[in-house]
């Protein structure tokens, strides 16, 4: 899970992320997060008509990431 540190330090983590704080969580606009869920990459669930992703999505999702390859320094 992702802890929410946004608190003072506090280590807790919430259960579920609106889709802005998702985003801000994934360094990525809100509109990303919309289309990753659309192409069903982050689950959500739904809650009195809001959007939310469980916290344990959003760790999904991150590993589900590939690692990024080493960049190739070329000698000038």
């Amino acid at each position: 899970m992702i802890p929410d540190t946004e608190n003072g330090g506090d280590t807790r983590t919430r259960d579920l992320y609106p889709v802005n704080d998702a985003a801000y969580r994934l360094g990525v606009t809100p509109r990303k997060v919309w289309l990753l869920i659309r192409d069903g990459r982050i689950r959500t669930k739904r809650l009195d008509g809001r959007r939310l992703i469980p916290a344990d999505a959003l760790a999904e999702f991150v590993d589900s990431l590939p690692d990024a390859e080493p960049e190739k320094v070329s000698a000038a």
